[in-house]
């Protein structure tokens, strides 16, 4: 059985440490490794994004559900045995925020 990628498990190690609501993971588009955290706390929002970039991650994007003042982070990391069986193809288009708004760089955050 394979292991969880460290990235993820720091990940989600450092966000257990915030006032969160959830904590999802999952295989997203074409493989790619999720890690969803769910919160209201824009301070943890803020450290979590800080720290999965630190790490490397691939791509962090976060959404925000301005009824309820919820805050979705995505950690997107890549699994490597997907993406090498599809090394013909092209990945051109493996930037998340085509599908997905990352809202934490809009000004009605502040």
């Amino acid at each position: 059985m394979p292991m969880m990628q460290q990235e993820r498990k720091q990940i989600i190690q450092h966000a257990l440490g915030y006032d969160i609501h959830d904590i999802h993971t999952y295989s997203g588009y074409k493989g790619d490794l999720i890690v969803k955290i769910t919160t209201s706390d824009k301070n943890a929002v803020a450290e979590i994004r800080k720290f999965a970039i630190s790490l490397g991650v691939e791509e962090v994007v976060v959404r925000q559900n301005p009824s309820i003042q919820e805050f979705e982070i995505y950690c997107v990391t890549v699994d490597e045995n997907v993406y090498h069986l599809k090394e013909d193809e092209e990945h051109e288009d493996r930037d998340h925020n085509n599908y997905v708004e990352d809202s934490w760089t809009k000004s009605a955050l502040d």
